[in-house]
């Protein structure tokens, strides 16, 4: 009897902590081996934090997938197998909904000219075999377009990044969505925090730090005067490299001033380091002395 006992509670314990660990690594019920579809994680870092996905990859085989094996207006847990499980490392935002930090269940309803995408809280179940519509948390919805080319193998990626705004995109067959993603007001608070605590640091690499700075609200924020402030205090405080100057020069070209804009590509061109050698970067600011001055 006691046997019984220890063998039940065994077999329990295995199919409680099937939902409780990374299928990629182990899954207790049964051997470890290769998958029919094949789990994979992707991972892409937009803001200061990474969005991680791990998700299962059925092949077409021949089969019609949208409008067959996958029938319209039917839930699908967005890939094979266990949970298809998004890892939100920080806050984001999604078509106007912050969404917090924190791991969900994906799944969708793919119809002929749109997929509803559900952001569902049960993270433990076993695709659309478990699927509880109470859970969904955040629901989208996304217009189906022609992918590029026939996809065979089940994918999910990043496309179009920035450093606070990226595309995460759905592909299989011939069809795909791309869902907008970007950084919530918390989540940039949290980086101006950053900066501002790094910049109230004397150190010795401050004028770096000015540098990516002024970078940063060049590049995305697209505030040229401030970013004009931040460049300079670089420079002011040793940082006279190429590039700070080179991007010095395309803050002012931004604000109009192509004159003081040509200057500092020529600055940019007379502190190349010794020897350096990078084509690249020379053709890109001798282009600049020619071009910024039209």
């Amino acid at each position: 009897m006691k046997k019984k006992i220890i063998l039940f509670t065994l077999i329990g314990f295995c199919f409680s902590a099937q939902s409780q660990i990374d299928p990629v690594i182990k899954d207790l019920t049964r051997f470890n081996r290769p998958t029919t579809s094949q789990r994979a994680e992707v991972s892409q870092k937009i803001g200061l934090d990474f969005i991680k996905i791990n998700y299962g990859r059925p092949n077409v085989k021949k089969r019609k997938i949208f409008g067959g094996l996958l029938e319209f207006g039917k839930i699908w847990r967005l890939g094979a197998d266990y949970q298809t499980i998004i890892d939100l490392q920080n806050e984001y935002v999604i078509k106007g909904d912050t969404i917090p930090k924190g791991q969900y269940a994906l799944y969708a309803i793919p119809n002929e000219s749109n997929w509803i995408l559900f952001f569902n809280k049960d993270t433990k179940g076993w695709g659309q075999y478990t699927y509880k519509p109470e859970n969904n948390l955040y629901e989208f919805n996304f217009p189906v377009e022609k992918s590029p080319e026939f996809t065979e193998t089940f994918t999910i990626g990043f496309s179009n990044t920035s450093l606070n705004n990226g595309e995460m995109y759905v592909q299989w067959e011939n069809s795909r969505i791309k869902i907008p993603i970007s950084i919530s007001n918390n989540h940039r608070k949290e980086i101006e925090i950053n900066y501002s605590v790094a910049l109230g640091l004397n150190e010795k690499s401050i004028g770096y730090k000015y540098y990516l700075v002024s970078e940063y609200l060049f590049l995305e924020d697209k505030n040229f005067d401030k970013a004009l402030i931040y460049i300079q205090k670089a420079i002011d405080t040793g940082n006279i490299a190429f590039y700070t100057h080179f991007l010095k020069g395309e803050i002012l070209l931004s604000l109009g001033n192509k004159k003081e804009a040509v200057r500092s590509a020529i600055e940019a061109k007379k502190n190349l380091w010794p020897n350096f050698s990078n084509p690249e970067w020379e053709n890109k600011i001798e282009n600049a002395i020619i071009n910024w001055e039209k």
